[in-house]
């Protein structure tokens, strides 16, 4: 049995076409990413960039993939008790993985891998809100 990898699905304005709600549970990546590395049981910190409404550079929660399609990601969302702000990303991150972070910049809708101790380090002491 092959253990999780873990990654960040970066969400930018959601009102763009195609693009989805960070709660909905469904990631529709940038396609030039595609096709993505994921699989059902792996870990995503779903990341809103500043362009966000309501969610400006934020964690607010985490996704446990369930399936992935040619240009989308199906997971469970998993809502936190508080948001993580991009302060902690920055101090969490392992130096390859925060390198990656930064080139959100270049596009609002991309998945990319990061180690289990980022994300680990990231999450460490959040709750999840299991009533929604």
């Amino acid at each position: 049995m092959n253990s999780s990898k873990c990654f960040v699905a970066v969400f930018g304005d959601p009102q763009q076409p195609r693009k989805s709600l960070v709660e909905s549970g469904e990631y529709d990546a940038d396609p030039r990413y595609a096709p993505f590395p994921t699989e059902p049981g792996d870990l995503m910190l779903l990341y809103c960039t500043g362009s966000y409404p309501g969610r400006f550079m934020q964690i607010p929660g985490i996704g446990v993939v369930l399936g992935t399609g040619r240009e989308w990601v199906r997971y469970r969302w998993l809502p936190l008790k508080e948001p993580i702000p991009k302060s902690r990303i920055d101090a969490a991150f392992e130096p390859i993985d925060l390198d990656k972070f930064r080139n959100i910049r270049f596009s609002s809708h991309w998945l990319f891998e990061i180690s289990l101790k980022s994300f680990s380090d990231t999450v460490a002491d959040r709750a999840i809100d299991w009533r929604t």
